[in-house]
């Protein structure tokens, strides 16, 4: 499909099961869609979805949530791509913050807030409670402006007031040093 037709961000929550990307793939494709991006994952037994798809022009909002909600009764939100207008691009450096440590309530939040209050965009975040430890992934842009040494201060007082361990590193050296740790199954 060319670049012509309409936008369309869809979000997709149902209770998990077999078959679910399939039965959202086969209405967009139906619907005369092609999926540009998916984000899709499982939580604590429910199964959500994040698209975005570009449909023939005169496609509505309205028949892209009755179909999907048709096809497995799905809890769908759709929004067409141009809403909001051209969104810039975050322009910038990759990093990934890793944290580890006790659970407790605030820690997502505490470090949100410094990545925010340095103007640092979060572009995926991880997290999961397993036997009381918590872990977290965030995948975060530092802008170009910003010195990650100065970041990395910041992260560091919240990780001590946090009482959690807390890495940062440039997604590049991220990516090296965990494919190595997959490939070869040393840890370094």
């Amino acid at each position: 499909m060319s670049s012509n037709g309409e936008r369309f961000l869809i979000s997709v929550l149902c209770p998990d099961r077999r078959g679910v990307v399939a039965d959202v793939a086969d209405v967009v494709y139906d619907l005369g869609g092609n999926l540009e991006a998916t984000s899709q994952t499982i939580m604590q037994g429910w199964f959500t979805m994040l698209v975005a798809a570009r449909f023939p022009e005169g496609t509505t909002r309205e028949r892209i949530e009755q179909e999907l909600k048709a096809a497995g009764s799905f809890d769908v939100t759709v929004r067409h791509g141009d809403e909001r207008g051209k969104l810039p691009r975050l322009e910038g450096e990759p990093f990934i913050i890793t944290c580890v440590g006790d659970d407790k309530p605030g820690i997502v939040r505490r470090l949100a807030r410094v990545c925010a209050n340095r103007g640092v965009n979060i572009d995926d975040v991880w997290n999961e409670v397993r036997e009381g430890r918590f872990i977290t992934i965030f995948h975060v842009t530092l802008p170009r402006d910003l010195d990650a040494k100065d970041f990395r201060y910041d992260l560091d007082a919240a990780a001590e007031e946090l009482g959690v361990t807390l890495t940062l590193q440039h997604q590049d050296i991220f990516t090296a040093t965990n494919s190595l740790e997959v490939h070869t199954g040393r840890r370094r």
